[in-house]
């Protein structure tokens, strides 16, 4: 009974849980189905605009190139991603994850098309991103809630600085996915949160 108990107390945070969890199924059934799934799910300005396959703006959100890729936006997501939905729920919780990680990929084939490339592209990191602007919304909404000489704000804009400037210093990540992401975060979470009369920060430290 007290394991269920303890179960039960992550029920406000049960889409993060079960979006993680569908990453890592998908991810385990990539494994096991070779390139399939990837040429299958994978976006790509000639794919999408070219021709017309539109889906892959939200199939290639859950699908990851390897191990590490998965293993980093899992472990963004589930620290920060919990206390987003216990404070929007879980409905728009899930809608800002969709619509981040779809908005980041519209974002990202847009500017390779205006760069004239072709790169296809996988992963939650768009949708990750999302989250992480939400939180700073979040934050910065709740600011007057912390306890005096807390650093999560400044903390929670450093996670910010730092995840962009990570992601350029890499030369295969997408960045323009990334900004796309955060920047639908953002106004996403300015927008969700518009009628929150209070905010939880009780998942952050």
């Amino acid at each position: 009974m007290e394991s269920l108990q303890d179960l039960r107390k992550y029920s406000y945070c049960a889409v993060n849980l079960i979006l993680a969890a569908v990453q890592i199924l998908v991810f385990i059934l990539c494994t096991a189905t070779g390139n399939k799934m990837y040429i299958a799910g994978r976006c790509g300005t000639d794919l999408v605009l070219a021709q017309g396959q539109y889906w892959r703006l939200l199939t290639s959100v859950f699908l990851h190139a390897g191990l590490s890729h998965l293993g980093s936006n899992l472990l963004v997501q589930i620290l920060m991603g919990n206390a987003v939905e216990r404070n929007l729920g879980h409905i728009r919780y899930l809608a800002l994850y969709l619509l981040s990680g779809i908005g980041g990929n519209v974002i990202s084939v847009l500017y390779d098309r205006a760069q004239g490339v072709n790169i296809y592209s996988v992963g939650a990191s768009g949708a990750v991103f999302g989250v992480m602007g939400t939180l700073f919304v979040l934050i910065i909404r709740g600011r007057k809630k912390l306890r005096s000489g807390s650093s999560l704000l400044t903390r929670a804009a450093f996670a910010v600085f730092y995840a962009v400037y990570s992601g350029f210093r890499n030369p295969y990540t997408d960045n323009a996915a990334h900004l796309g992401g955060l920047a639908f975060g953002v106004v996403l979470g300015v927008l969700l949160t518009a009628g929150l009369e209070d905010v939880d920060l009780r998942d952050l430290r």
